[in-house]
């Protein structure tokens, strides 16, 4: 059991004030600190967002369950569901994140449900006596009453639970509707309850084929003839989750000679579509056969975790069309599709999927899509206001809020202590984005937080914004302009160094104040840069050089250890004599030295 990690508790937190504090009752003790009534406002919402995720109940009725206030008596939310004719009992415990439940905690609440078991409400706050008649008829009706203990802290402690098991056997208690164990609400589900909210749903539908067949082994499969109007309905009502597991999302006809044939054949010869078309393949957690309709031949399929893995393109094209010529039929259109039953996001599918899109025209990195790790930071970086884009896509509203793959790639890549990372953004960049590579998973390692990442994209861009306006204030054909041109990763690998405390925060850098934190320190260092660049560049024009990885190790050294003031460090020395064969690449001790000492801004 782990602790609520600090940029999930900057998600709950504001997911808290925005969805439950609204509807809370009102504090009963107003005389407290502004900052202590809101600490404590928050740490009464969190007991409506447990009931809300646990029980699925509105968030304005889950709030108004709490009983939570400065002078309570253990209970902090109460809550009878008629559905399993359960009443909760909810201790609540917004911790930091070294904190756990502890004994101290457990008693105030054992003792207050023990008060409530035998009616005593004179024991409790005015939040609970005035729901006295509405507790009393539950304690009447329910056949289950269960005690719930939502906590964001490390663990709990064996004399927390202790003191609640003695609770729950307690004989003298004579209620045998108590359930006999404690249900604790924890970290990793409350972080699994905050990504879902951002999460693709599970698309469900009912899907006819004509002349279907049916494959039973190895994979329960489908196959037949599909009307693209019935995929065009589909397409828009459950948009990208339709497309949760395929590599891209539409590319646009305007993007794609092959999208602009598909328009012009539902244009000119819709009836002809199937036999010009390659068909389309989905994969689904469940195929459930229907009935058949002897007039036409097609039989209804119940789908459900239904995902086009290939074919998104044909889709997202014919409903382009429909909605740019909707006085144009495409009823006569057919597409064979193929439906293998298969998690998405199991082995098998994400195979299916990488061999189907083979056959087409996609580059490596598209297949970052089947990357887990990808959509986990999508969810996280939505619940902070961006927009991840990690499938390629038509980005109409592209902007300050939007992030690339493209961008994320670069941002962690200029990070890396790893020179060559550097050479690789200048000559190889396509390597950093095979999702099989080791540079690729050193970039996006499962530890990696959306909000270091959206911190690393915003940093970066602010950098490479000034960067690109030295070059074009440099003199026109000048080795300085060059230098910028063709040594931006360097410089901006040297600055992302500078900038590793505030992109590794828990919370989002305001965009607007990166400029003046970083312009003073990077205008040094694009003019030391182009000092060491008359010093190298003597033989060698800028591009070929920085191409060059031990010219660019090189290179860093000396920048490094002139930008981040360590002339004098007595370690420097001794480690630029150090060559190991051991190293994955030339100078790597004191490389890591000088990256590990950049001074933060």
């Amino acid at each position: 059991m782990t602790a609520l990690e600090p940029q999930y508790m900057i998600i709950l937190k504001k997911v808290l004030a925005e969805r439950f504090m609204p509807f809370l009752p009102p504090l009963l003790n107003t005389k407290k600190p502004a900052e202590e009534q809101q600490e404590k406002q928050l740490s009464r919402a969190f007991g409506g967002f447990a009931l809300h995720k646990l029980l699925d109940i509105p968030p304005k009725e889950a709030a108004a369950s709490v009983v939570d206030d400065f002078d309570d008596n253990g209970i902090d939310a109460i809550y009878y569901h008629t559905p399993s004719e359960t009443l909760y009992l909810l201790q609540t415990k917004l911790m930091k994140k070294d904190a756990e439940f502890k004994q101290v905690d457990a008693l105030p609440f054992c003792e207050g449900v023990r008060l409530l078991l035998k009616q005593n409400f004179t024991a409790f706050n005015s939040n609970v006596q005035k729901r006295q008649a509405e507790i009393e008829s539950a304690l009447d009706s329910c056949n289950h009453i269960k005690l719930v203990i939502p906590f964001t802290g490390a663990k709990v402690s064996d004399t927390a639970k202790k003191f609640l098991q003695q609770l729950l056997d307690d004989e003298d208690l004579d209620e045998e509707r108590l359930v006999k164990q404690v249900e604790y609400y924890t970290a990793a589900e409350i972080t699994r309850d905050l990504l879902a909210e951002q999460a693709y749903k599970p698309v469900k539908t009912d899907i006819a084929l004509q002349k279907s067949q049916k494959i039973e082994i190895p994979r329960v499969t489908y196959y037949g003839i599909a009307r693209l109007t019935d995929l065009v309905t589909l397409h828009i009502k459950e948009d990208k989750a339709l497309y949760e597991r395929n590599i891209r999302y539409f590319l646009g006809s305007s993007k794609s000679d092959i999208n602009k044939a598909i328009k012009v054949t539902l244009r000119d010869d819709p009836a002809n579509f199937f036999y010009l078309n390659n068909g389309i393949t989905a994969v689904c957690d469940e195929i459930e056969p229907k009935s058949k309709n002897p007039g036409n031949g097609f039989k209804k399929f119940k789908i459900r975790g239904l995902s086009i893995i290939n074919g998104a393109q044909t889709v997202a094209s014919a409903a382009e069309f429909v909605r740019q010529n909707p006085d144009k039929s495409i009823d006569e259109a057919k597409v064979m599709l193929t439906l293998i039953k298969a998690p998405a996001d199991g082995q098998f599918g994400k195979r299916v999927t990488k061999a189907r899109n083979h056959q087409n025209p996609v580059q490596t990195s598209n297949f970052a899509s089947l990357d887990e790790n990808q959509e986990r930071l999508r969810q996280e970086i939505a619940h902070l206001g961006f927009d991840y884009h990690y499938r390629p896509e038509v980005l109409a509203a592209m902007g300050a809020k939007a992030i690339t793959l493209d961008e994320a790639l670069r941002a962690l890549a200029a990070q890396q202590s790893d020179p060559r990372y550097v050479v690789w953004l200048k000559s190889d960049p396509a390597r950093l984005a095979n999702p099989d590579s080791t540079e690729y998973q050193a970039l996006f390692t499962a530890a990696l937080p959306g909000v270091a990442l959206v911190n690393a994209v915003l940093c970066h861009r602010a950098i490479r914004e000034l960067v690109v306006d030295y070059e074009q204030k440099a003199p026109t054909r000048s080795q300085e302009r060059l230098i910028y041109r063709h040594g931006i990763h360097a410089v901006t690998a040297t600055m992302m160094k500078r900038l590793r405390s505030r992109i590794g925060a828990a919370a989002i850098i305001d965009p607007a104040t990166i400029p003046a934190l970083i312009s003073q320190p990077l205008d040094l260092l694009r003019q030391q840069a182009c000092d060491f660049g008359q010093q190298h560049l003597l033989w060698v024009g800028p591009l070929a050089y920085f191409r060059n990885q031990g010219n660019v190790v090189a290179f860093l050294a000396d920048l490094m250890e002139m930008h981040y003031g360590l002339a004098a460090d007595p370690a420097i020395t001794p480690l630029r004599n150090i060559q190991n064969a051991a190293d994955v690449y030339p100078r790597k001790r004191l490389i890591d030295y000088l990256s590990s000492r950049a001074p933060q801004v």
